[in-house]
């Protein structure tokens, strides 16, 4: 499982990731603000194949943030995005 990219640009409420999976799994995004703190988790059911994943980042503060992306225990990918 990959993530092939994330919605560019400054997020509002919603954000975008499009994932590229071999086999179903379970995605899990820790989201962190800039000083490391645990802002937000989801966690997604994903199938096998392309799919593009729907985030909802009402709740988040304005700011900077990091996501980190997990398949089950194995570390996958992480990106930053700006909260307006």
């Amino acid at each position: 499982m990959y993530i092939q990219n994330a919605a560019q640009g400054p997020v509002q409420e919603l954000s975008y990731l499009t994932v590229m999976a071999n086999t179903a799994g379970k995605l899990i995004l820790k989201v962190l603000d800039i000083e490391g703190r645990m802002a937000k988790t989801v966690e997604a059911q994903i199938n096998e194949g392309k799919q593009q994943l729907e985030l909802n980042m009402a709740d988040l503060r304005s700011g900077m943030y990091i996501i980190n992306a997990f398949c089950g225990d194995m570390f996958i990918n992480s990106f930053r995005f700006v909260k307006q």
